[in-house]
């Protein structure tokens, strides 16, 4: 945390960082005329922070929640209202390494729908707060 002065009040500035991920959800219809609707969202949040939703069918969650980051490698544990494409461990959590992504659906609503996460490094978020003294 670093100090500094503006116009006779003390402020403390300081940065966190805060992992980056993107989001592509695919939502599909499952009867005609089976349209698609494609999103892609940027999330930055912190350790133990959720991001992105799941809502319908009864469903109102956080879709993942980051366990731990670095400049190089994400653990997030994702719902378990989802299945990956690939293998599903039994924790519900992923290693995510940078620009790498993983995908995983959710079969259970009106409409199915894919999710695409890839972690996309660490992002510096400065705060600045007034000092009380």
């Amino acid at each position: 945390m670093v100090k500094a002065f503006k116009q006779d009040r003390l402020f403390y500035y300081s940065e966190q960082m805060k992992a980056r991920f993107e989001i592509r959800s695919i939502k599909s219809q499952w009867k005609p005329p089976f349209k698609k609707e494609i999103t892609d969202e940027v999330f930055e949040v912190g350790e133990g922070e959720t991001f992105d939703r799941i809502i319908g069918n009864g469903n109102d969650e956080s879709v993942y929640k980051v366990l731990s980051a670095n400049g190089t490698l994400a653990k997030v544990q994702y719902s378990k209202l989802f299945t990956l494409k690939t293998h599903n461990p039994g924790n519900y959590e992923l290693n995510l390494t940078v620009d790498n992504s993983v995908e995983m659906t959710y079969l259970w609503g009106e409409d199915g729908i894919t999710k695409k996460i890839t972690f996309k490094g660490m992002a510096v978020e400065p705060t600045i707060e007034p000092t009380t003294k």
